[in-house]
């Protein structure tokens, strides 16, 4: 019986190990995606806010074509 009761306390023991591992693991991996989610989310706002300049410097320069073209 004293056998049974020290393999049933250890299996518990080696079970939250287990569970704290995986814990571990899991907080590790989401730190990892979330950075990764951030540095795409950077390298997104830098592509879109280099295009809106393209773009402005198109529609301000047909804006000034335009108004050589009236005056």
């Amino acid at each position: 019986m004293k056998s049974l009761l020290v393999f049933a306390a250890v299996v518990c023991l080696a079970a939250c190990n287990t569970a704290q591992g995986v814990k571990k693991d899991v907080a590790i991996g989401a730190e990892k995606t979330g950075e990764a989610l951030q540095k795409g989310g950077e390298a997104v706002e830098h592509a879109l806010q280099k295009s809106g300049e393209v773009v402005g410097g198109a529609i301000k320069k047909g804006g000034e074509a335009v108004q050589k073209v009236v005056d």
